[in-house]
């Protein structure tokens, strides 16, 4: 691997503008900033099979470096080049969960990692043996002593096939005796001809585990050398004056920090959005999802039915409303279906985008730390959601058979519909999950214009009880237009189709074009926004 003329600086706004109502109520406010360059024309060469010591002061640029070079941040300019497969092990223990027990934690840290699900399951046994786990493989991590989560931290980080593997201060782990097992582990890896990058301040294990170091003061290098010398250099840096500040240079609301290096020539430049594995993004997005199924349901039966009791219990309230104290059961035919399908729907997409908005923030330890493709995490919110809208339409199918409507060929039409509804849903999913990283009112922002949403939407009263003059307004929303379908397709084959409400096929185009839109739109806002996500959180 080679890193040539990498530049990383950060920005340190005078005034921080972080909500939506800041933006709106100072829209020609001054956007000054000041440049804290992290790493300047920062260059080296590591062969295949190298152990490489990276060493400095606090404040150095080391991990700072360590992030670029995994692809967490995006260097400013600069090439970073990369051979083969590469493991960061920033901080030992990544994306621990711990409600979850301490076998669900090393198949899901493994996996994330690199391995894969059937590889991380395989070498289970082994990772437990190593940690020293195996009476509590099946107790929850929150039960751990900090030791025991560090010796299964690093049991799995042993475990990762990559042909780079890249450390920054991981080797001192538990007692002593534990100690010797990882150093021991460490020469293992050597010895298979790995390329190792150590980030470390302890010059003893620079010393007897690197074959060369690099010395970097202030984000640039001093030094590249053997590793008993540049353990030298460090040495006598420390024992020189206290570290100077970093020099700040100033930034106007129109220059970028990536401007003041240059333009970028970048070969790895940062955190890709979809990654360049389609499986590896969907292994991810399931790992995700089902720790939150983990999590949420507890892997039991009484809390699946917990799931059901939402949308039941806010069903037989509106139920109650809307027909004893309102009137719009009136010419409905089979109302309390169309009412409890319309709920179910309306929660998945509650669901999905109320929980999507805060989930790359929610994640920023694992964002920080692993280059993981981060559309993901939208992503595995979306599938959390579309199974709990899995397990409500049970509910809803006992009812449809319960009231005596015969199954026809047409329900087959609400797979398209979900998947109608679930690239809207997506969408919004990426666009809001990208604004709240900058603006941290978007989520408030977002309540309200969902509660909105839920009333200018026919769930409780149908389509065909708006007004004529605004009905084409409300049926350009694309969930009224779901609503709308479904009953038709399910509920009452006699109802008026979504074309048909909307009088004709060209007004029927517009919530189609409105969930392209969106679509494309949080596609492209999170692409604009991912690859500095990490830093920015």
């Amino acid at each position: 691997m080679s890193a040539r003329g990498v530049n990383k600086a950060f920005r340190l706004p005078h005034e921080k503008y972080a909500t939506v109502k800041e933006r709106v109520v100072h829209p020609l406010a001054p956007r000054s900033y000041e440049v804290l360059p992290a790493l300047r024309d920062v260059s080296f060469e590591v062969a295949q099979g190298e152990a490489f010591g990276i060493v400095g002061r606090n404040g150095s640029g080391k991990s700072t470096l360590l992030k670029c070079v995994s692809r967490i941040y995006r260097v400013d300019s600069g090439e970073v080049h990369v051979e083969g497969r590469l493991a960061p092990f920033i901080e030992l223990g990544v994306g621990f969960n711990p409600e979850l027990s301490a076998r669900d934690n090393a198949v899901a840290n493994a996996v994330l990692l690199g391995l894969t699900p059937d590889q991380a399951r395989e070498r289970l046994d082994e990772i437990i043996a190593f940690a020293e786990l195996e009476q509590f493989v099946d107790l929850k991590l929150k039960n751990f002593s900090s030791g025991m989560s560090m010796r299964l931290a690093f049991a799995v980080t042993i475990q990762v096939d990559a042909d780079v593997l890249l450390f920054d201060e991981v080797l001192k782990v538990g007692d002593t005796s534990f100690q010797e097992k990882c150093e021991e582990q460490f020469e293992r890896l050597k010895d298979e001809g790995r390329t190792l990058l150590l980030v470390s301040h302890d010059m003893k294990s620079v010393e007897s585990f690197c074959d060369r170091a690099m010395l970097l003061e202030d984000g640039s290098v001093v030094d590249i050398g053997d590793s008993a010398t540049i353990a030298r250099g460090y040495e006598e840096l420390n024992a020189q004056a206290p570290r100077r500040r970093p020099v700040l240079d100033g930034g106007k609301s129109r220059t970028s920090a990536s401007s003041q290096s240059g333009s970028p020539r970048v070969g790895r430049s940062g955190p890709a959005m979809f990654g360049p594995d389609p499986r590896r993004l969907l292994t991810l997005t399931r790992l995700l999802a089902v720790d939150k199924f983990k999590v949420k349901y507890l892997d039991a039966v009484l809390s699946y039915l917990w799931v059901l009791m939402g949308p039941l219990l806010l069903f037989a309230i509106l139920y109650w409303v809307f027909t004893q104290i309102g009137s719009f059961d009136e010419g409905v035919k089979d109302y309390p279906l169309y009412l409890l399908s319309s709920l179910v729907l309306w929660m998945y997409f509650s669901e999905a985008t109320g929980g999507a908005v805060v989930c790359l923030v929610s994640n920023e330890p694992l964002l920080r730390r692993l280059p993981l493709p981060h559309a993901a995490v939208p992503l595995s919110v979306v599938a959390m959601a579309l199974f709990d809208l899995c397990m409500s339409s049970i509910a809803v199918l006992v009812f449809l058979l319960a009231s005596g409507v015969s199954p026809r060929l047409s329900w087959l039409e609400v797979f398209p519909i979900v998947l109608f509804i679930t690239m809207f849903i997506t969408g919004l999913a990426m666009l809001l999950s990208a604004l709240f990283v900058r603006y941290r009112d978007v989520d408030h922002v977002w309540a309200l214009l969902r509660q909105a949403l839920f009333y200018a939407s026919p769930i409780f009263y149908v389509v065909t009880f708006v007004p004529i003059p605004i009905k084409p307004v409300v049926l350009a929303n694309p969930l009224a237009a779901a609503f709308t379908e479904v009953r038709h397709a399910v509920i009452d084959p006699t109802a008026p189709t979504w074309a048909a409400a909307s009088g004709g096929a060209v007004r029927a185009l517009i919530p189609v074009a409105i969930v392209c839109g969106t679509f494309v739109l949080g596609l492209w806002v999170f692409h604009r926004e991912s690859p500095t996500a990490a830093e920015n959180l």
